[in-house]
């Protein structure tokens, strides 16, 4: 384009208006030009920060190349804009601000009158404000504080070794092994446990200074089963013996049980029962009965008898069977709890939790509703040979069956016993609703109708109304925990960590893989519907 070809253009400033105004006043043909061209023009004008009227400046661009005379306003001055912008939950202000066309550029001032307009109270972040002066896009500027929920209650232990028989299954489904330590036990005053109580907690502020409300902790009781313990004359919070015995926790429910030591079990002794804890500094013989309410503990082994506990059993020496005439006498142990010991030989064990066995098993029938282990970090061997293991979630070995292959049945995935614990539960659950709900209606006919019921009575449906929430809640506790095992059930494993042998047979529900040839150690799963080995 020539350097003369807008010499009939001129740009100037209305000062009045802050309008820019360009004017075509034509005294001879002009050549055409285009719309970059005018701008070019504008811009050096010293207008090209001010901002464009795009319809104006086509209007000016057709009537310069027509050779028709205007004085059209092409671009004003528009000054600098901000918003105040709030996250979903109004607790933080974002500031957003348009930088000036040619006009004036937002001041603090304004954002703070326009954070005023917004009904924010809380202090302005005055420093984050005029760091993003004049243009910014989302810069927080003003928080309000969230609520800080108080801490639920909770039963501290003041023991290391407190035996907890409750439930409990960790994100992998699975325990860690157990040692086959001494019997631990304590002395009427030993401090057994502390209760913390739940915390208020800190209420928080939205923008406008509105009090956003803290929950409070719930609160965790004592149980009412305190046998063995009391409160502390020196802080009802806290648990002391009354006798010397075995520590024991279930949940909030904590007691100590009297331990009956016994060196053997055998003829001379007779069978035991006993209400509490069983500890055997010796064997148990052929032929004896032990039973228990609390755990079984055994220095020595056991051979060809039976063991009943509702907590644990352990048996440091180990579980033997007998075989007489060509016929095999089983030891029998059945538990509430888990079952540890250093071998197993002709035994049929059943627990509730798990089974771990430091060496080896063999021609046993091992069932626990949550895993079985056999082999250590410590130990040589680690075999499965021979027998039926059932383990829930889990069997692990560092061998599964033998040279000679032996047939050896392992079976994994959801345990009958699991789903009919969770039906009983539920019923345990509703029952409970429909109990709380009658006692609300009492008590609600009795605040319509003062004097109707007496006094002792309403003291009564208040004081069974609270117990019988906290049944509620603890069967709701105890109904995740059973649906969670049952869940981790569908991703059981069978894991070998050295070889198989052939004769082994592996068994999830219908799907099974007998093995036919050795192979190394791996994992049996399920995936897609098929038993696979990898």
């Amino acid at each position: 384009m020539p350097d003369d070809a807008l010499r009939y253009l001129s740009v100037r400033l209305d000062e009045a208006e802050k309008k820019v105004v360009a004017a075509f006043a034509p005294e001879a043909a002009v050549e055409p030009v285009t719309l970059d061209d005018l701008k070019r023009v504008i811009d050096a004008a010293g207008f090209g920060g001010y901002f464009p009227d795009e319809i104006a400046l086509a209007n000016a661009l057709s009537k310069y190349n027509s050779g028709i005379a205007f004085e059209i306003v092409v671009a004003k001055a528009m000054d600098g804009k901000c918003s105040i912008t709030f996250s979903d939950d109004q607790l933080s202000a974002y500031l957003s601000c348009q930088p000036p066309a040619g006009g004036e550029s937002v001041r603090a001032e304004e954002v703070v009158e326009e954070a005023k307009r917004k009904g924010i109270t809380v202090k302005l972040d005055l420093a984050a404000i005029e760091r993003s002066l004049p243009s910014c896009e989302k810069v927080l500027i003003a928080s309000g504080k969230m609520p800080e929920h108080g801490l639920d209650g909770r039963i501290e232990n003041l023991i290391p070794f407190i035996s907890n028989r409750s439930p409990h299954v960790d994100k992998d489904g699975l325990a860690d092994f157990r040692e086959l330590g001494d019997v631990p036990t304590v002395a009427a005053g030993d401090a057994l446990v502390r209760h913390i109580p739940p915390t208020p907690g800190v209420p928080g502020m939205t923008l406008s200074g509105k009090t956003i409300p803290a929950r409070q902790g719930k609160d965790i009781a004592f149980a009412a089963r305190l046998d063995g313990v009391a409160p502390s004359p020196d802080d009802p919070n806290v648990l002391v013996a009354t006798i010397n015995g075995f520590p024991v926790q279930k949940k909030n429910e904590v007691h100590v049980e009297p331990v009956y030591t016994v060196q053997d079990v055998d003829l001379h002794t007779g069978n035991i029962s006993f209400d509490g804890t069983i500890h055997v500094t010796g064997d148990v013989h052929t032929g004896m009965k032990i039973e228990s309410t609390g755990d079984i503990h055994v220095d020595g082994t056991v051979e060809g008898a039976v063991l009943e506990a509702v907590g644990d059993i352990s048996v440091k020496g180990g579980i033997l069977g007998l075989s007489e005439d060509n016929t095999q006498h089983y030891s029998m142990i059945k538990c509430g709890g888990s079952c540890t010991t250093r071998f197993a030989q002709n035994a049929h064990i059943s627990a509730g939790a798990g089974i771990f066995i430091h060496d080896y098993a063999m021609q046993s029938e091992l069932r626990a509703g949550h895993q079985i282990l056999v082999g250590d970090k410590g130990s040589r061997r680690g075999d499965l040979i021979g027998g039926v293991t059932h383990g829930a979630m889990l069997v692990k070995a560092h061998v599964i069956g033998s040279e000679s292959f032996v047939r050896t049945v392992i079976v994994a995935g959801a345990d009958q016993q699991l789903h009919e614990n969770l039906k009983t539960v539920k019923e345990h659950r509703e029952a409970a609703e429909h109990k709380l709900a009658d006692l609300i209606k009492l008590l609600e006919l009795a605040k319509q109708h003062p004097g109707r019921l007496p006094p002792a009575t309403i003291q009564t449906a208040e004081a069974t109304r609270e117990a019988t929430l906290q049944e509620i809640e603890a069967f709701g506790e105890d109904e995740k925990e059973l649906q969670a095992e049952i869940d981790l059930t569908a991703d059981a494993q069978v894991v070998v960590e050295k070889k198989v042998y052939p004769g082994a047979d592996v068994r999830f529900g219908l799907l099974h893989n007998h093995i036919e040839q050795e192979r190394q150690g791996g994992v049996f799963q399920t995936k897609e519907g098929e038993l696979v080995f990898e």
